[in-house]
């Protein structure tokens, strides 16, 4: 029964409890109001742990942020937040904080930025979680730096520098650097920021992280250019832009071209530059709004080569485009300015708006409980209940309604997810067809595997009514079936051995697991296995129980085996597939092992409290 409803009822017994109507009133409208915000979680993963729910918050608050719907973000990153602080998970409130740092950064609002990153950091210096202290660190110099504030920047970032070289953590190591060099490059100290570019690039190379390398690489020729060492800085750009022609990064390429002009200009090397320049325009022609910044750019780059060569009409052709170019860039930042400022206007109306409604329910309540008797309120409490339990009734058969019809829709969203990464299979082994390089064949085949593997996993999600666990003795089995099939191997002339004890797990502990696997099989299928032996593969997945209780995954072949110290070692086997599995454990909290023992045998163990937070 709904409020009016309640009016016509005590106006006809001749009762009057204005008053405690408008009470109910509001009990009602903060119950509708409480409903709709937690609208941003689906309905499907009303079931899910409390960490799968408050990641899907935060991972919709960044999507919302990046469509600039600010409001919803921000509701969606406050409900993470709030329900972090339910459980007490100080890392998800750290991670909490952190996003509502993001959103005022987001919106242009750095000072209250740095306020959340603080409260972000100290949660994560209380934990000892020292990885993402220096995260948090990097991100308020960011903040700082925007504002200009250099002194601040370089302090947040020389404390992270001096924590990470302490933890050995290379990788915050090498970003860490290359924040640093570009803040000395924006003040001109090109001496400094070379060495900090040196460092940073010799940290990327020894992780193997050649794509930021060549990024390192990128800024080191821009600084040469500005310090007028166009020579050397020709060289750095080439040297980024054959990285780029091998491994086809066109994104990196199409700022390679656009900058490489620079150098070559002043070395009057006109043709390479007007080369360069016609790249860079069919490129910058495919990035959206960004295009028209390039282009300006590009034009000025096309201006100058022909005023050199002495053709001044067509110099002051590509200045006129030049000029257009600016126009569109300043008109696009003009634009993309105002709708910020009128996001934040309407988010601050909204939420003053709230706070005024808070304050007149705060005064009509005690206005109300000053005129209600204890008889009266009993009597009103009795028919409300009565007619609360029935609208309570009507929207669980609605909620069920809604959950089948999520289920129905997760499974469509999971069988969708699956077909379309076999397009990307099917795509890699058509393009593979056309490799004649031994090695690159290779790695497309087994980035092709590792593509089917996670197929596999969305696969047996559509396939059954759990949408979000992943039974694991089916997926293992299905997994290296196809990987023997890929490798020419039968069922009557191989050993597999499959053990599992835990048979259900969440699907975001599932596909790592899966992923590891792939990669260690098919090591062992291409490296393990010599001319009249008969193959054995063990895969294992047990629990543990005891004082490290969890589960532990073992997979182990009969080849000549490989211990942790091989592992270990650079070299030509220091593989990105060595990376992965490292990368994944890291990811799902474990420690791993190698043993030699009639083989390889590899030892995962994951910590039962991640299984429960996954």
């Amino acid at each position: 029964m709904g409020l009016i409803a309640w009016l016509y009822y005590f106006k006809y017994m001749n009762v009057r409890f204005e008053y405690l109507f408008l009470l109910v009133g509001s009990l009602c409208l903060w119950s509708e109001k409480a409903i709709s915000q937690a609208n941003w979680l689906p309905d499907s993963l009303r079931a899910a742990p409390d960490s799968v729910k408050m990641w899907t918050l935060r991972e919709i608050g960044d999507s919302l942020v990046e469509k600039g719907q600010f409001t919803g973000a921000k509701e969606a990153y406050s409900q993470a937040l709030s329900m972090a602080q339910a459980k007490e998970s100080q890392f998800d409130i750290g991670v909490g904080y952190r996003s509502m740092g993001y959103w005022f950064r987001s919106a242009g609002e750095y000072a209250q930025a740095i306020s959340w990153y603080q409260k972000s950091l100290a949660t994560f210096q209380k934990i000892d979680n020292q990885k993402q202290y220096i995260r948090t660190l990097a991100l308020i110099s960011a903040c700082y730096d925007r504002l200009n504030n250099d002194k601040l920047t370089r302090y947040y970032l020389e404390k992270g520098l001096a924590l990470a070289q302490k933890l050995g953590d290379k990788q915050s190591l090498a970003e860490l650097y290359d924040s640093l060099a570009n803040l000395e490059s924006h003040r001109k100290d090109y001496r400094k920021a070379l060495d900090y570019n040196q460092k940073a690039s010799e940290a990327f190379k020894e992780g193997g992280d050649w794509q930021s390398y060549y990024g390192v690489l990128y800024n080191a020729a821009m600084m040469r250019k500005n310090m007028g060492q166009y020579a050397r800085s020709e060289q750095l750009f080439k040297q980024v832009l054959a990285y780029t022609n091998q491994n086809n990064d066109t994104y990196l390429e199409g700022f390679v071209n656009m900058s490489l002009p620079y150098a070559l200009i002043p070395l009057n090397k006109l043709d390479e530059a007007e080369a360069s320049c016609k790249q860079a325009l069919a490129w910058a022609e495919q990035n959206g709004p960004e295009k028209h910044a390039m282009l300006e750019e590009i034009n000025g780059h096309l201006s100058q080569i022909w005023e050199k060569r002495g053709d001044f009409q067509k110099a002051l052709f590509f200045y006129r485009r030049q000029v257009a170019s600016h126009d569109s860039t300043f008109n696009t930042a003009k634009n993309q300015q105002l709708a910020e400022v009128e996001t934040r206007y309407q988010t601050r109306e909204k939420e003053e708006s709230i706070k005024q409604l808070a304050a007149e329910n705060t005064s009509k309540t005690h206005q109300i409980w000053a005129g209600v008797g204890g008889l009266v309120l009993m009597t009103l409490l009795l028919a409300v209940l009565g007619g609360l339990y029935v609208n309570v009734r009507k929207s669980r058969q609605k909620i069920k309604q809604q959950s089948d019809q999520m289920g129905l829709m997760m499974k469509e969203l999971h069988h969708r997810v699956k077909n379309n990464l076999a397009i990307v299979s099917s795509l890699l082994k058509l393009q593979s067809n056309r490799i004649d390089d031994e090695k690159a064949l290779q790695a497309m085949r087994v980035g092709q595997q590792r593509v089917e593997a996670m197929a596999l996993i969305h696969q047996r999600l559509y396939q059954t009514d759990q949408v979000t666990t992943v039974n694991m003795r089916e997926y293992l089995t299905d997994l290296l079936q196809s990987l023997m099939n890929a490798y020419g191997y039968r069922a009557d002339e191989f050993d597999l051995e499959l053990k599992v004890e835990h048979y259900q797990l969440d699907v975001d502990v599932a596909m790592p697991i899966g992923l590891i696997v792939n990669e260690l099989a098919t090591n062992a299928f291409k490296y393990a296995y010599g001319e009249g032996q008969r193959p054995l593969l063990r895969i294992v997945l047990v629990n543990r129980r005891g004082e490290k209780p969890g589960i532990t995954l073992e997979v182990q072949d009969n080849g000549p085996g490989i211990d942790m110290s091989d592992w270990q070692r650079h070299g030509e086997r220091s593989s990105f597939g060595k990376r992965l599995i490292a990368s994944l454990s890291e990811q799902l909290e474990g420690q791993f092992k190698l043993y030699k023992e009639n083989g390889t045998l590899f030892q995962l163990y994951i910590p039962e409290v991640r299984l429960h937070s996954a």
